[in-house]
């Protein structure tokens, strides 16, 4: 590697091929992000969950429950849960579909536009301070590699399995 990389958080750690175990990774990667997530939602005074739920809709307005819970790899009991709060909470609305009663397409109201304006202000900062290591060109890098793998991940859940949105609880985010 061009740059001296430490291989563990703690000095003295040889992870070895944990190094390269995703798995591994994205769990102690997960860890350390739900660290600093538990202030951040304190600050905002969100529930778990609401701030993907807000943004998904927020940039797809009319999207199904459905798409929804497939979109964030969320259990569709648990988007149930979190609409049904953000609906009397004021932040989002549903409407039922004339030709198909099962569908809801999903909204935000103004104040959802509101809140999801301003959480959207704080997760940029937020990543700011995440990625702080990385140039500007590394941080484009990074996520078209993420994204790649969510987009394959998501297609080899779906193939074996025929729905991607049955991994997560609602909590997980």
């Amino acid at each position: 590697m061009a740059e001296d990389v430490q291989n563990s958080a703690l000095p003295g750690v040889e992870l070895g091929p944990l190094r390269e175990n995703l798995p591994f990774l994205t769990r102690a990667l997960r860890a350390y992000i739900r660290a600093e997530n538990a202030a951040f939602y304190a600050a905002l005074d969100a529930e778990q969950g609401e701030i993907v739920v807000l943004s998904v809709i927020g940039l797809n307005p009319g999207m199904s429950q459905n798409d929804l819970a497939a979109t964030l790899v969320f259990k569709k009991s648990a988007i149930t849960k979190l609409v049904k709060d953000l609906e009397a909470r004021g932040y989002l609305e549903r409407a039922k579909s004339a030709t198909d009663r099962r569908f809801n397409a999903l909204r935000l109201t103004a104040a959802g536009q509101e809140r999801y304006a301003r959480i959207s202000d704080l997760i940029a900062q937020q990543n700011a301070a995440f990625l702080e290591p990385f140039s500007e060109p590394e941080r484009v890098e990074l996520f078209d590699y993420l994204n790649r793998l969510y987009r394959h991940l998501g297609q080899r859940q779906l193939q074996r399995t025929g729905n991607s949105s049955v991994i997560a609880e609602a909590g997980d985010d």
